[in-house]
């Protein structure tokens, strides 16, 4: 007989397979976050600062910092240490705007040294946060750790929170590599009056 049989339609492109196969781990793999020793959500990076000091380097972070609105929790000019504390938000977007669904708050340690400084964000932990009665966001007290992967109900968004928290920080060690790494301008030598 001259039909033909109707097969899988993974069968007959085995292509399709391994692709949606491909695409499947590159989207799990693009929610993964960086885990620490302790199995908790953190980012690290040594950055080499040729020809800066310790003290100079020091004093970028302590401005970069304050500028960027961080609470500093410990500053120890002599070790070389800077410890702050800061979040942002994230949110659910809805169909004509979007609205705060919370904060994720996080810890930055920035630790210098001459011709290099060791940026640590950790201790991250989503703050939920629902409208009060003149539709403002308010903090409701409840936590949860970036690191938890599930969340019953509301999978999609939390994911997207997650996202949004990689992104985040990723800017934010890049921003803050810029202010680290610029270079102080010299000094001009100063005019005399008349015998310039």
């Amino acid at each position: 007989m001259g039909g033909f049989s109707r097969a899988a339609p993974l069968a007959v492109c085995p292509l399709l397979g391994v692709v949606a196969g491909l695409l499947a781990t590159f989207a799990a793999q693009a929610q993964a976050l960086p885990l620490d020793e302790r199995g908790r959500v953190g980012f690290a990076a040594v950055v080499r600062a040729d020809s800066l000091r310790a003290g100079v380097l020091y004093a970028h972070a302590k401005t970069w910092l304050r500028r960027r609105g961080y609470q500093l929790a410990e500053a120890d000019s002599a070790a070389g240490r800077l410890v702050a504390e800061h979040a942002f938000g994230v949110y659910d977007r809805g169909y004509l705007t979007k609205r705060l669904h919370g904060k994720v708050h996080y810890r930055l340690t920035v630790e210098v040294k001459d011709g290099r400084y060791r940026s640590q964000f950790t201790d991250f932990s989503f703050a939920y946060h629902q409208p009060d009665r003149n539709a403002l966001p308010q903090p409701t007290g409840k936590t949860k750790p970036l690191e938890e992967a599930t969340a019953p109900g509301w999978q999609k968004l939390w994911e997207t929170h997650r996202q949004d928290a990689l992104l985040t920080v990723t800017t934010l060690a890049e921003e803050l590599k810029t202010a680290m790494l610029a270079v102080p301008k010299p000094e001009a030598p100063a005019l005399r009056g008349a015998d310039w």
